[in-house]
């Protein structure tokens, strides 16, 4: 099966973004298990957006982007966190506007910043191919300490979510509880956006914690199973996205939502007919939808295992005749200028083409050379393209 084939090769396009990837997921569904349970699904898109925004903003002015994130994060916990449940006005207004406004003013943003299309892709969408050494340090720095957090202070916050009024009757200062709650969902996702995005950060927020609630009525058993639709479906969206070359962000999303669907068929099965029956619908739904994953490919391609589709296209591109290629100086493992944490490759040759277009397509050229994860393929295919004289 195409998930044990390719797993080492997959290891080492992906790299430090797998461990990453699983850090996240394993953090956001037992976050989204709380969200969930407090009917307030929608703060997870806004404080993605919101993030998406200060990323654009650090972005702009050259600060670092978990640095932007963060600040606007924070600045919308605070707002929210004030105790709607005492006035007229719902929370969910509160949230839609933040929304609204943070949708539009990050578009506004990358618009009258001169980015190209790939990174307004990358601030809006993220995606896990993008994760370099330095995300790998915020979001373990981040999402560790919120981890255990949410595991020492469980109980009162559990209490506070599900009853306030028992909770406060009990002693338990409800809205201390809630603002660290929602300090560490804010962190959590400012830390993840960048190569998360708006979609997947969403996702994992909601879809694992209401699949496994669909499932499953008690509470450790029910993170046990957001936690593992989260990490499958991962690695199920990881492991489609080399074969096919597709979006991995965008895969996990839709992976997630299919395996949503299907425990709402089983639910729907089990009160109608049996447990077993239910059990076996939905174990053969899942099975089938791998197996379609497993069936996909590069349309059009044949590609060697040794590397990843886009990579080869990439090369293929740019081949150029002995004579020609013999005068140019090649980048090799032995003598390469580049450190391999190719988003730094990336930023480094657009750099370059600010100021001598000529010699960032030549350095692309020679980063190509080294066999880049595919989307690293084709962004330096497409910096070649616009600046090749």
């Amino acid at each position: 099966m195409f998930v044990i084939d390719n797993v080492s090769a997959v290891i080492s396009v992906y790299g430090g973004a797998l461990p990453i990837a699983f850090l996240m997921a394993i953090t956001f569904a037992i976050f989204g298990i709380f969200v969930v349970l407090k009917r307030m699904v929608f703060i997870g898109v806004t404080l993605s957006e919101v993030a998406a925004c200060g990323v654009a903003f650090a972005l702009i002015h050259e600060l670092p982007p978990f640095m932007g994130a963060a600040l606007f994060c924070l600045v919308v916990v605070a707002i929210l966190a004030y105790p709607y449940e005492l006035s007229k006005l719902p929370r969910d207004t509160v949230l839609g506007t933040i929304f609204i406004f943070a949708s539009g003013m990050a578009i506004l943003l990358v618009a009258g910043s001169g980015f190209g299309l790939e990174k307004v892709k990358a601030i809006l969408y993220g995606n896990l191919l993008f994760a370099s050494t330095g995300d790998v340090a915020t979001i373990c720095a981040v999402m560790i300490p919120a981890l255990l957090a949410l595991l020492i202070f469980f109980r009162p916050i559990l209490y506070s979510f599900l009853d306030r009024e028992s909770a406060l009757s009990l002693g338990i200062n409800v809205w201390r509880y809630e603002l660290l709650f929602f300090i560490f969902l804010g962190l959590t996702v400012a830390a993840a956006s960048r190569i998360a995005g708006v979609m997947l950060v969403f996702c994992y927020l909601v879809v694992p914690s209401a699949t496994a609630l669909l499932l499953s009525r008690n509470m450790v058993p029910g993170i046990l199973l957001a936690c593992f639709f989260a990490l499958f479906t991962t690695m199920l969206g990881v492991m489609t996205s080399y074969q096919a070359d597709l979006p991995p962000n965008q895969l996990i999303a839709v992976i997630s939502c299919c395996f949503f669907v299907f425990a709402m068929i089983h639910n729907h099965i089990r009160n109608r007919w049996s447990q077993a029956r239910a059990a076996i619908v939905s174990v053969t739904l899942s099975l089938l939808l791998v197996w379609g994953l497993s069936t996909l490919t590069v349309t059009g391609e044949t590609a060697s295992p040794a590397l990843p589709p886009a990579s080869q296209s990439a090369l293929s591109e740019i081949s150029e005749p002995a004579a020609s290629s013999s005068a140019q100086v090649l980048l090799t493992e032995e003598n390469c200028e580049l450190p391999h944490d190719w988003p730094t490759i990336v930023a480094d040759v657009e750099k370059i083409a600010t100021q001598s277009p000529a010699e960032a397509a030549e350095k692309a050229r020679e980063a190509l050379k080294l066999n880049p994860p595919l989307f690293f393929a084709e962004h330096l295919n497409e910096i070649i393209a616009q600046h090749a004289e």
